[in-house]
């Protein structure tokens, strides 16, 4: 669908997003608010059409050992991955989920398609599996969506419960920024509530390694600055 398509909707619409995960934190959109299209960077998660038109990236491809000795296999979502990835976001525990959206909510197909899509520029989610033992269950996430500066981009990524603390959580956001880089993206953005202790405390051990960090903190929410170094 383009944008072109889009002049009889209403000034105003009612963006759903889903960003998932104790780790991510929170977005610096409402999750389910009232925006204007033309101000919210992520009015394209809302109109864009399914990646299936997108040529799929096959050199991001890559295998990594985390510090837990896990190998895993990191790859871009591509068309097809809707339904391991709907399982995936409906395996994270009630408290990750209400951690990002305050309240019980399970994702729809149609918000799953919305969150799967991609244009591997703008738009990115590397996909963390456990290497050998093929694609069907996905381990953790990591998205970024390019923010209207259009040099810094909007992160946010989740860990499948079970496999917490083995490092892959670190691993994804690590291959996320050299995939950003590669894309011309000089540095990430995110929001993350105080009490979210493990996103926080990753985002310190790559402080220094792979960005520095401008952090301020409103309402409970520490809003970050990172410019990759």
């Amino acid at each position: 669908m383009s944008r072109h398509e889009d002049t009889n909707r209403p000034s105003r619409i009612l963006s759903v997003f889903f960003q998932s995960q104790c780790l991510c934190g929170r977005s610096s959109l409402q999750d389910c608010r009232e925006v204007s299209p033309q101000d919210s960077k992520l009015w394209s998660e809302v109109v864009s059409g399914p990646s299936s038109g997108k040529r799929y990236p096959s050199d991001l491809e890559t295998r990594r050992t985390t510090k837990a000795g896990v190998e895993i296999f990191l790859r871009p979502i591509r068309s097809g991955d809707e339904p391991p990835y709907k399982a995936f976001l409906q395996s994270l525990s009630s408290r990750s989920i209400y951690l990002k959206f305050f309240r019980t909510i399970q994702p729809t197909d149609d918000l799953v398609e919305r969150m799967a899509d991609v244009d591997y520029v703008h738009r990115m989610t590397i996909l963390a599996f456990r290497a050998g033992e093929g694609e069907k269950s996905i381990l953790g996430m990591a998205r970024y969506i390019l923010n209207p500066d259009e040099r810094t981009a909007e992160v946010y990524f989740a860990v499948r419960d079970d496999h917490q603390n083995l490092g892959i959580g670190r691993e994804l956001l690590s291959y996320l920024i050299l995939v950003a880089r590669k894309q011309g993206v000089q540095g990430f953005t995110a929001q993350v509530v105080v009490d979210n202790r493990r996103m926080l405390h990753l985002f310190r051990a790559l402080e220094g390694r792979e960005f520095k960090i401008n952090r301020r903190m409103e309402a409970g929410v520490f809003h970050l600055d990172m410019e990759f170094l």
